[in-house]
């Protein structure tokens, strides 16, 4: 491990490995990496020893090693610095159609990693009306305390009231860190909440971390159209703000076991009639396809955008139970609608499997699909970045390519169904 003459344990770029992403430059606290003819270069002089890279290098074409830190015991006692009169990690648990939305969830489970650093709690904040089992489900997927507010203006999301009710819980219960799902009510509660409590907030996070020094929120998500990833903070008010689209992290482990404590607040209305909710239309889109509830997905990015091969790839996602799915020019060309896109300007999906035909990995598409399971990557290109963060990849022709998977998988299929 390289290190400077403070000896300071610097990161290394491994050239061979690396697919220039640019995830780690973005990520990249004091700007010491620069992309040098599609590969990252760090500058020794300006590395701080972070590992910051290290983690979100999707190839793992960075060497960085820790120091092993000393047990707790062998630690100076005491908090590192923040904001006084702020603790604990929030997560604003939504509710939909009775049930507790499962970014909610998601995002509990990546609190507890977020509080774990920082040595302190989770809360679950649940806002509606007769949400008790929610509750105690929110302490089941890792939430420390729960602080309710049930009413019955809230049995319908409305931007004053839950904005009032949320705002509210933060003033009382003064947490360091509030996170919010990037769902259509999530995003207009967290423009609300914030201005209210006049801090600042971080939309459509791809990453979450703590700077354990400073007790400052971390977070990561694209700009400039994609091109880089930024690392914002938020570091004079709290609480600090972000929102994280669903599946960008994994769903915790359910415990039913847990224990913690629920504290009920009451709820003021926010001055003024209070309103009211005239009519509810349900499944306005009737026959729009949500392509993050499938556990495969056939993804057709611009070296696929032909109009002949769609039902081809139908039949592929027939086959393996999932559906059709694109990159940003499929959609622009107007052969899928734009609830298929996949992407920072799409939809965030975490499948079982993901098959990639003519997708080149630019990194706008690769932050929407991080979280799969297994990537199987089709291109005629052999240096398409996607080959970089693929489990198997297949170079050639996917008009020949895929047929031939398809008749491979029928073959299997009706073997095995024949019991041989």
């Amino acid at each position: 491990m390289a290190t400077d003459k403070k000896r300071v344990e610097l990161a290394e770029i491994i050239p061979d490995k690396c697919i220039g992403c640019q995830l780690c430059a973005g990520i990249c606290p004091v700007g010491a990496i620069e992309m040098v003819d599609g590969v990252a270069r760090i500058d020794p002089a300006a590395c701080i020893g972070c590992g910051k890279c290290a983690d979100v290098c999707p190839v793992e074409s960075i060497k960085f090693e820790r120091k092993k830190r000393k047990p707790a015991g062998e630690r100076k006692v005491g908090k590192p610095a923040g904001v006084p009169g702020y603790e604990g990690v929030a997560v604003f648990v939504e509710v939909l159609e009775g049930q507790g939305a499962s970014v909610s969830w998601e995002l509990v489970g990546k609190a507890r990693d977020l509080a774990g650093k920082m040595g302190t709690t989770v809360l679950g904040f649940v806002v509606g009306h007769e949400v008790e089992e929610i509750a105690g489900e929110a302490l089941a997927y890792g939430c420390d305390d729960v602080h309710v507010i049930d009413d019955p203006l809230l049995g319908t999301y409305l931007s004053r009231p839950y904005g009032k009710a949320v705002s509210d819980l933060c003033t009382t219960v003064k947490p360091e860190i509030l996170l919010i799902g990037a769902t259509l009510a999530g995003r207009d509660l967290s423009g609300v909440v914030a201005t209210i409590l006049e801090t600042g907030l971080t939309a459509d996070c791809t990453g979450l971390d703590i700077d354990e020094e400073k007790r400052i929120l971390l977070m990561t998500r694209p700009t400039f159209g994609g091109n880089i990833m930024a690392t914002i903070f938020c570091e004079r008010h709290r609480p600090q703000m972000s929102t994280v689209r669903p599946k960008v992290f994994r769903l915790p482990e359910k415990d039913v076991e847990r224990k913690g404590g629920i504290h009920r607040h009451a709820f003021e209305p926010p001055a003024g009639e209070p309103p009211s909710v005239i009519e509810r239309v349900r499944d306005v889109a009737g026959a729009v396809v949500d392509i993050t509830r499938f556990p495969a997905l056939i993804v057709a990015g611009k070296g696929a955008c032909d109009a002949e091969s769609m039902p081809m790839f139908q039949r592929l996602a027939g086959v393996l139970g999932g559906v059709v799915a694109c990159s940003r020019p499929v959609v622009e060309s107007g052969l899928l609608p734009y609830e298929r896109q996949v992407g920072q300007t799409g939809k965030t999906v975490a499948p079982k499997l993901y098959v990639a035909i003519g997708v080149s990995g630019a990194v706008q598409h690769l932050v929407g699909m991080q979280g799969s399971e297994r990537i199987v990557a089709i291109n005629s290109d052999p240096q398409a970045p996607i080959f970089g963060v693929a489990d198997f990849g297949i170079i050639g022709d996917y008009k020949i390519v895929v047929p031939l998977f398809i008749d491979e998988l029928e073959r299997k299929m009706k073997s095995g169904a024949g019991g041989t």
